[in-house]
């Protein structure tokens, strides 16, 4: 054999086993690949989007002054009435993808029915690790309350909502807002007063975060699972860190939660847990559960964004009506 060919075909092997050591040993490799899976979300726009547009509009990537990367957010504004509740939207992506792009046609959705949402971005793992992201939603809360003679939001009567991993900062959030000592560790301050949450929308969120490798049936799933809380808590044994608990919130499960609107798809993706969580909060607070029996509907992880599907257009529908129904409680 040709002796450049040689040293070049073991190079190539010397390369490959290297690469294939540095996916066990980093989770970068694996993040990498799964942020590009989640590259331009799932949304699909609902029929007359067009219209709906016509009734907001919106101001991109305001900066929050955050002291980490991605500190931007998205302002969706309704244009009729200024006086409509606030929505803070933070989106999905395994904590190390996603973008606020992700759920744009969404929240614009939501919007044109008389709200103004805040969809945020954040740093993502294995760049950041727990509990940066929620610390994000802090500053960006806290910067809108700084600011609010230039923003002209009202702020007595919001709603926190995620997707994804989303849903679970969110529940995680709002439960340190409410309970005193909830999860010390995150370094999260009460700054949004109690009586201006007037509900939680939980979309596809895994609530018991060492499950998701547990409960996962298949080996691929379970070894991404593995990586991403490698990238998100900063270490590969994370499945019994303390902040793990924590950050369960069906470990750690809030004394006190306010009404919530719950769902999640039946087929990969964390319905078992959001079913477990809706029942627990059930004897806490009102909760609309919207779950789907797969034999009419087979419904996968982030579902409610395909906005051509008859479940999401349902579920959207009942979304509406959440809203409308919590924030008649505390109208104006």
């Amino acid at each position: 054999m040709n002796k450049g060919l040689k040293r070049a075909g073991l190079g190539l092997v010397g390369t490959a086993v290297a690469g294939a050591a540095y996916v066990f040993l980093s989770p970068k490799p694996t993040s990498r690949l799964v942020k590009t899976s989640f590259s331009g979300g799932n949304e699909v726009a609902m029929k007359g989007f067009d219209e709906v547009v016509q009734k907001t509009s919106v101001r991109k990537d305001i900066d929050y002054h955050s002291a980490y990367d991605n500190g931007t957010f998205d302002l969706i504004r309704y244009e009729g009435d200024n006086q409509v509740p606030t929505i803070f939207w933070v989106h999905g992506g395994s904590f190390v993808g996603g973008d606020k792009a992700d759920v744009f046609k969404y929240a614009t959705s939501i919007a044109s029915n008389g709200y103004n949402v805040v969809s945020i971005n954040y740093a993502l793992a294995p760049d950041v690790t727990y509990p940066v992201p929620l610390q994000q939603i802090e500053e960006a809360y806290a910067y809108i309350v700084e600011n609010n003679d230039r923003f002209r939001l009202d702020l007595d009567r919001v709603f926190f909502a995620g997707d994804s991993n989303g849903a679970q900062l969110v529940a995680q959030f709002i439960g340190i807002q409410l309970n005193e000592n909830y999860a010390p560790s995150a370094d999260v301050h009460q700054v949004v007063p109690k009586e201006s949450i007037l509900g939680a929308i939980l979309f596809s969120g895994p609530y018991d975060l060492k499950r998701t490798i547990v409960e996962s049936s298949k080996a691929v799933n379970r070894f991404l699972f593995k990586r991403i809380g490698w990238a998100y808590f900063g270490t590969y044994n994370w499945e019994n860190l303390p902040v793990v608990s924590e950050a369960s919130p069906l470990v750690n499960v809030p004394a006190t939660f306010v009404p919530t609107f719950i769902t999640d798809g039946n087929t990969g993706s964390f319905e078992t847990q959001a079913k477990e969580f809706a029942t627990i909060l059930s004897g806490r607070t009102d909760v609309t559960r919207v779950f789907y029996d797969q034999a009419e509907h087979e419904l996968g992880h982030g579902y409610h964004f395909e906005m051509d599907k008859p479940a999401a257009s349902a579920t959207y529908r009942r979304l509406i009506a959440f809203l409308r129904e919590t924030s008649a409680t505390r109208s104006l």
